[in-house]
């Protein structure tokens, strides 16, 4: 049944019927019992919705099966309860007490609200939930979870954050992560690229202005800064942030006071501040562009984002998930990947980390076929690595030349589903002579 389940505790007969008579005559699915003990062996095969205990109950007292369910909507109906027993029933997050006798309006209304509340209850949890999947860091390499552990531990304080990292390693994930698992996550989560917004702007976006402080300024604007007021101001970039503006970004958060443009009056705030970069400030600072005090008091605690090359472990992990993640969000099937692209990605240095591989896992959710192959992936991923890195193995140069060659013409018979007419013809060479290369190097058909 689609209709609510609502279970009646009540030992007195009559009332009990009534009430079941009332509910089931607006729709609601209604269950009587006479016990707490009877309740709970209902509610190890139904759970309802919402209960309407009696706090006076033979046996099991309707206050001791409340403690006994905790977390399942209730409204206390009763004529005798003590005031110590309706401060109990409160302090275990009963939503309503019903005095009895109680009119038929009485019990719908409070009925209609309890329900309302409980449903708005679960979509809280569930777009907390959300959230929580959007600022969720993944991977599973010491580096990661190293980051995960000093998150937690730096989360539940005020201190100034100074994220550092290649673009696109995920500054703002580790940003909003720090402010929905801190003690400001009730309150605003303030955004600000100091890059992206040009110079002579960014002072009236983080401090605002008061009317006719311009020609343009018709009316009074807040600033980010009391915008932010009481959660978190994330300032991404600000090692593009001009002299300047540094100075009057020291000033707020040496003392914590804001003065909009054309006042002459400052403002308190009370805002926690998240600064991100991916430019070196410590050589800004020795070539005069950044402001040592400044850096100072925004890098309290550092954070180090490491590049997706540095954590090749976590790329498999990544490219999974993304790839689900917009496969449901274009609404697609799920797509399986071929067990050979997996090394490609894991080979290919990745310049713009985690957001091109993002990218990347888009485009094949649109594109893609099942199941996704070597073939499919941009031809810049699937390129073969030229310049041999520190740490890695030298070969002669006759195998390299070997592997690439059996690598490219492989990939050549999986574009043309192994057509070797066509595929000759495209390397524009002798049908019989790829027929002898694909022997000598070992490329065999699936």
């Amino acid at each position: 049944m689609n209709e609510p389940l609502i279970l009646v505790i009540e030992d007195h007969p009559k009332i009990r019927a009534t009430t079941l008579s009332q509910l089931r005559e607006e729709g609601f699915a209604a269950h009587g019992v006479s016990s707490a003990e009877a309740a709970l062996e209902f509610m190890k095969e139904q759970q309802p919705e919402l209960m309407l205990v009696d706090v006076r109950l033979d046996g099991m007292t309707g206050i001791e099966f409340l403690k006994r369910v905790a977390g399942v909507s209730a409204i206390v109906i009763s004529g005798q309860a003590s005031m110590t027993e309706t401060v109990e029933a409160l302090r275990l997050g009963v939503y309503d007490f019903i005095e009895k006798p109680f009119t038929r309006e009485r019990l719908l209304q409070s009925v209609r609200n309890c329900l309302e509340h409980a449903s708005l209850k679960r979509e809280l949890s569930a777009l907390q939930s959300r959230v929580g999947e959007q600022y969720a860091i993944l991977g599973r390499s010491p580096q990661i979870a190293q980051l995960r552990e000093r998150i937690d531990r730096v989360a539940a304080t005020d201190a100034r954050v100074l994220i550092r990292g290649e673009s696109g390693t995920g500054k703002e994930l580790v940003a909003g992560a720090l402010h929905h698992q801190g003690n400001r996550r009730e309150r605003p989560f303030v955004k600000i690229n100091c890059a992206a917004i040009p110079a002579h702007l960014i002072e009236d976006e983080l401090f605002g202005h008061a009317r006719g402080a311009f020609t343009d300024a018709k009316y009074a604007k807040a600033g980010l800064f009391e915008e932010a007021h009481g959660g978190t101001l994330f300032l991404d970039e600000i090692g593009d942030m001009e002299l300047t503006l540094q100075a009057r970004l020291l000033r707020v958060l040496e003392d914590g006071k804001v003065r909009r443009i054309g006042e002459s009056h400052d403002r308190q705030v009370d805002v926690r501040i998240i600064a991100a970069t991916n430019r070196d400030l410590e050589q800004g600072i020795a070539g005069g562009t950044f402001r040592e005090d400044l850096y100072f008091r925004i890098a309290t605690v550092p954070f180090d984002v490491p590049p997706l090359r540095e954590r090749t472990g976590d790329i498999t992990l990544l490219f999974a998930w993304f790839l689900d993640h917009f496969c449901a969000k274009n609404q697609r099937r799920r797509l399986t990947v071929d067990a050979e692209v997996f090394p490609i990605l894991e080979r290919y240095r990745w310049p713009g980390n985690v957001r091109e591989l993002r990218n990347v896992c888009e485009q094949l959710s649109i594109f893609g076929t099942d199941p996704i192959t070597r073939d499919q992936l941009p031809s810049f991923v699937g390129a073969t690595l030229i310049r041999p890195e520190a740490g890695t193995e030298i070969i002669a140069l006759r195998d390299f030349k070997e592997r690439c060659e059996k690598e490219y013409i492989e990939s050549v018979l999986r574009r043309t589903n192994w057509n070797f007419v066509e595929a000759a013809r495209l390397l524009d060479i002798q049908r019989t002579y790829l027929h002898q290369k694909v022997t000598a190097l070992g490329i065999r058909r699936p």
